[in-house]
């Protein structure tokens, strides 16, 4: 796979990804401002980002799914406070899990990806 693709999928992945937890978010009846999410989610990404160029400097798997797991926890922590205030308290769940399956997602492809 061309490194091109790699970046189509990645950037195609997390902006439709971005777009449909907004979505989610003010489909639950959330007070939340769009591009506002977008941005903040976006901004929760940065410790993927670190622990993808640290994947990038080893090519142990062990290490990777470690530096990928602290990462995930951290992005997900970081991004916690912000979507959870913007929903009622019944459904808290429901607009975190969709934002952590797509953290994981970003997870995998960090271990995934030489």
């Amino acid at each position: 796979m061309f490194q091109s693709e790699v970046f189509a999928v990645a950037f195609a992945l997390l902006a439709a990804g971005a777009v449909i937890l907004t979505l989610n978010v003010l489909l639950l009846g959330g007070h939340i401002i769009f591009f506002q999410s977008l941005s903040l989610l976006g901004y929760c990404l940065f410790p993927l980002d670190v622990g993808a160029l640290i994947c990038m400097m080893e090519n142990n798997v062990i290490l990777k799914m470690i530096v990928v797991c602290v990462t995930l926890a951290w992005s997900s922590w970081a991004a916690y406070p912000f979507m959870s205030s913007a929903v009622n308290l019944s459904r808290k769940a429901l607009a975190l899990y969709p934002v952590f399956l797509m953290y994981v997602s970003v997870g995998f492809l960090i271990i995934a990806i030489d």
